[in-house]
């Protein structure tokens, strides 16, 4: 009897470690081995992000690749409205800003982007997954994965939607405010792991092909007016001559000075190699140039110039992205 009671938990002790055997990966540990064997990904997709009533759609490319000890990547964004492209690269040289519609590119010193998430990156997207506020749902054709978040450039952002297919692809994610609203999202068409990107794909071009923004802003429509003030009042408003050029001038007073400078952007007849100062700072639609109390974003043909020393560089970003909300005259 005892024989067999030692025996029939044998049986059962093997079942039951056959069961553990059999059973699946679980999603967090096979996209955690998907991005260790990752040597190349490429994503494509349409993103859509919202702010207020302003909605602006851009066509998004994500490229990637390990080589040795370096990480390199390249961001696309093409704004439909516009009819502009700014690319964001990361390569051996460095990082760099490429802005056809400015026939500019812009070089930093710097460890973008990992120094802060990014929702069309891979590595930020895997950092969520083996997060402990992820909650992950097995789906019919994948898997759905639910968190709260934290976006330092885009405090905004407090919930993520990721949507993963059975071979770990993403397919589409949203990001969503405290009020659950939608202000981000992506579908993605391309997505390509380990695959091949060409030789030059890195590398920061020293000539560019003039590209026309569509922009219809011109200095008459000059200056536009931030939503976003901090409490500030305007205080002063006047515009500078300087060799030919308008420069609009916004002062604000109050608990947080600062003063916005506003000039419409114009392309040199040359490609231009600019070496950047300070720190570059990327909210996803825009990308701004940090320099101490200084922050410069072009933005629909407009280039914005922050002057402060009471705002930080994220409050800096908000007062010119509140430029595309409204326009006070």
């Amino acid at each position: 009897m005892k024989a067999k009671i030692i025996a029939g938990i044998g049986v059962l002790v093997l079942v039951i470690a056959l069961c553990f055997a059999l059973k699946p990966a679980s999603f967090d540990k096979k996209f955690e081995k998907t991005m260790k064997d990752m040597d190349t990904y490429l994503l494509e997709g349409d993103m859509e992000i919202t702010k207020g009533e302003d909605v602006k759609t851009y066509v998004v490319q994500v490229g990637y690749q390990k080589q040795d000890q370096n990480e390199f990547f390249k961001v696309s964004l093409y704004d439909k409205a516009l009819n502009q492209e700014q690319i964001i690269l990361r390569n051996e040289e460095g990082v760099f800003v490429i802005t056809p519609s400015l026939n500019q590119v812009f070089k930093f010193e710097g460890d973008w982007p990992m120094n802060s998430p990014k929702p069309y990156l891979l590595q930020s997207m895997a950092d969520i997954v083996k997060g402990d506020e992820a909650k992950i749902t097995k789906e019919k054709d994948g898997y759905l994965i639910t968190s709260k978040v934290v976006y330092p450039n885009n405090k905004n952002f407090v919930k993520e939607e990721m949507m993963f297919d059975k071979k770990a692809k993403v397919q589409w994610l949203q990001i969503f405010n405290k009020d659950n609203s939608p202000e981000l999202k992506i579908v993605f068409n391309k997505v390509q792991y380990n695959g091949k990107l060409g030789k030059n794909y890195f590398k920061a071009p020293s000539k560019l092909e003039a590209k026309t923004s569509s922009s219809t802003i011109t200095d008459a429509d000059l200056p536009l007016y931030p939503m976003e003030i901090f409490e500030s009042k305007l205080s002063g408003k006047s515009v500078m001559d300087i060799e030919g050029e308008s420069r609009h001038v916004l002062e604000y007073t109050g608990d947080k000075n600062f003063t916005v400078v506003e000039r419409i952007a114009k392309a040199p007849n040359e490609t231009q190699t600019v070496l950047m100062p300070g720190r570059m700072v990327d909210m996803l639609d825009l990308v701004g140039f940090y320099d101490g109390n200084r922050m410069s974003v072009v933005e629909n043909g407009i280039e914005y110039t922050v002057f402060s020393d009471d705002l930080g560089p994220e409050e800096m970003m908000s007062v010119i992205a509140s430029m595309q909300v409204a326009v006070m005259k």
